[in-house]
């Protein structure tokens, strides 16, 4: 499975090198930049992390850094503005670790240093996950939270990429479920239709597989 870290709209070069420096040491290389701010500090900090940094793709879009991921989660502390519920750092590798033949890509979304995600972003992603913090202030910034992020996911990444075609990825279960609701009537705005796509992230391979199967049984001609 690959890991893509995602920053939107990082106002600091240094902070940039520092996530880069940071997802290295983790042994990890996909490193993406929506709207990034001045990047000129960003390689006196990347210490032997340059290139991460010449690897990194920028969008213009959180959408377009999101298009090839299975799975995003938004991390922020904006709990239960957009989702209800939320996983906390420590608990994402384990997530991702339970889908091993569902996600070939997932992807870590962090926002802004003065500001972080919007309401939007967070809903964009399929799941919100936040850090415990014995207190409050002060917080953590940008490189900090990537570095904790980078840390917690390599304990259980798998050995291998998952094999399944694209009709058996968490992307396109979620889509499929999503066009069932819609043609039986479901809309967004209803509490099961909310319900169904929070509660989704957190299956796992073998939940993933019946859901399938239940789809693929009700949309039956």
């Amino acid at each position: 499975m690959d890991i893509a870290f995602v920053l939107v709209e990082p106002a600091r070069g240094e902070n940039i090198g520092a996530a880069a420096r940071a997802i290295k040491t983790m042994g990890f290389d996909d490193l993406r930049l929506v709207r990034p701010g001045d990047m000129t500090a960003a390689n006196w900090v990347a210490h032997q992390s340059q290139d991460i940094l010449a690897g990194a793709r920028q969008f213009d879009s959180l959408d377009e850094a999101l298009a090839d991921v299975d799975l995003s989660i938004a991390c922020t502390a904006r709990q239960r503005i957009q989702k209800e519920r939320y996983v906390n750092a420590d608990e994402c590798a384990a997530l991702l670790s339970a889908k091993p033949g569902s996600l070939q890509r997932a992807a870590i979304v962090f926002g802004r240093e003065s500001s972080g995600l919007t309401g939007e972003e967070v809903a964009r992603c399929d799941l919100g996950s936040s850090i415990p913090l014995a207190h409050p202030q002060p917080s953590l910034n940008l490189a900090q939270a990537v570095m904790v992020y980078a840390w917690e996911l390599r304990k259980h990444r798998p050995e291998a990429p998952a094999t399944a075609s694209d009709r058996d990825t968490y992307r396109h279960t979620r889509d499929a479920l999503q066009g069932l609701l819609s043609a039986r009537g479901i809309e967004e705005r209803e509490n099961l239709h909310q319900w169904l796509l929070e509660l989704l992230p957190l299956a796992d391979d073998r939940a993933l597989g019946l859901i399938r199967q239940l789809i693929r049984r009700l949309t039956k001609p």
